[in-house]
């Protein structure tokens, strides 16, 4: 959804940058220049012209996501939201369609960017930098261990007050904890059993060790499987 969304925020610059050079183009004799008390009357007003035209594009691409029925389908109110974006970069782009080949060249070009996210469910203890400074991985690493931190035992199967409960997605975890993050905790996750305790893991706060219950890796999606999504991005990128 968030692709979509910055799809169509895309198609909305465009659209306005077309009609600012349409107004460019009109003839300034268009306006009776002799008459300058006159002439505001009669110049468009192009910033209020851009955005209706933006607001009847979004609405006219949206109208099945904010009105339908209890009984629509959602299945079916995606799959006509991607129709719409596929004809509105179809009408700003080209009408071409790719070969088999540039649409898997392209594809493969570019298939980290539509690997799908990591899924992840674990708790977790922190060792502040700004309580231990530069001992903070230290700290963790001695309290992992000893199975212990601050006097608390890291336990496996019972989750204590000390144990910071999260769930999200690896785009997530790197909002909250900092860059980087989510690699190193699915590096952790990828092994043969999930790891509780482990770690530290740094962040932009300090160290951490963690306890992982649930993990989703990210896949890529087979061409097939998101085709229309690749040949928009293939006509985007022309």
């Amino acid at each position: 959804m968030k692709t979509m969304i910055q799809k169509i925020s895309l198609l909305l610059v465009l659209a306005t940058i077309g009609i600012g050079f349409y107004w460019l183009l009109i003839p300034a004799q268009q306006v009776d220049e002799t008459d300058s008390d006159n002439s505001e009357q009669y110049r468009p007003n192009v910033a209020s012209i851009n955005q209706q035209v933006a607001d009847k594009f979004l609405k006219t691409l949206t109208v099945d996501a904010t009105d339908i029925g209890p009984d629509i389908d959602p299945q079916a109110k995606a799959s006509s939201m991607k129709a719409k974006l596929s004809g509105a970069i179809k009408a700003i782009t080209t009408n071409q369609n790719p070969t088999a080949k540039q649409l898997n060249a392209f594809y493969e070009a570019h298939k980290s960017d539509y690997t799908e996210t990591a899924q992840f469910t674990f708790v977790y203890r922190v060792f502040y930098t700004a309580k231990y400074g530069g001992q903070a991985t230290a700290t963790a690493k001695k309290a992992l261990d000893d199975r212990i931190a601050e006097g608390v035992p890291l336990l496996r199967d019972t989750m204590l007050p000390q144990d910071v409960y999260m769930r999200a997605d690896s785009v997530e975890i790197d909002e909250v904890f900092g860059v980087g993050f989510a690699d190193k905790l699915d590096a952790l996750s990828n092994a043969t059993a999930l790891p509780c305790w482990a770690g530290p893991i740094s962040s932009k706060s300090g160290a951490h060790l963690v306890c992982v219950k649930a993990y989703q890796p990210g896949r890529t999606p087979v061409l097939s499987e998101i085709e229309n999504e690749v040949i928009n991005d293939w006509r985007l990128s022309l």
